[in-house]
């Protein structure tokens, strides 16, 4: 808690000091002392606030998009090389499912969008 009053202490003086940049017609900064007035009601704020103060710190956060997926998570698919089948997991990526067996091939039924293991003709 002391933490966080220091944190809105140093932005409430660095705010004071330092001038918008979107507005040319800035007012100077403040004086020393007349910036200890704001910086002291911080705490009392910030202690009556409570959670009201975190939640909305927390609600200007920029949060990035996902990475793109390579697959929709629960679906299967053959292996490249036809020699095991793959599974999407949670996060969207294929990861290894399990091999055929040594004389057989995966081959994926189009209709049920299920892979199988076949007998590998010749």
């Amino acid at each position: 808690m002391q933490f966080l009053s220091l944190l809105a202490l140093a932005a409430a003086a660095t705010a004071a000091v330092m001038p918008n940049a979107a507005e040319p017609n800035a007012a100077a900064p403040l004086a020393v002392d007349e910036q200890a007035q704001p910086a002291a009601a911080a705490p009392q704020a910030d202690a009556a606030g409570g959670a009201e103060a975190a939640g909305a710190a927390g609600a200007n956060h920029y949060w990035p998009p996902p990475p793109p997926t390579e697959c929709r998570p629960g679906t299967y698919s053959c292996t490249t090389t036809n020699k095991g089948f793959r599974v999407c997991d949670y996060s969207g990526h294929w990861v290894y499912g399990g091999p055929c067996p040594w004389n057989q091939v995966c081959k994926m039924n189009w209709q049920n969008q299920s892979p199988y293991c076949v007998p590998r003709y010749h």
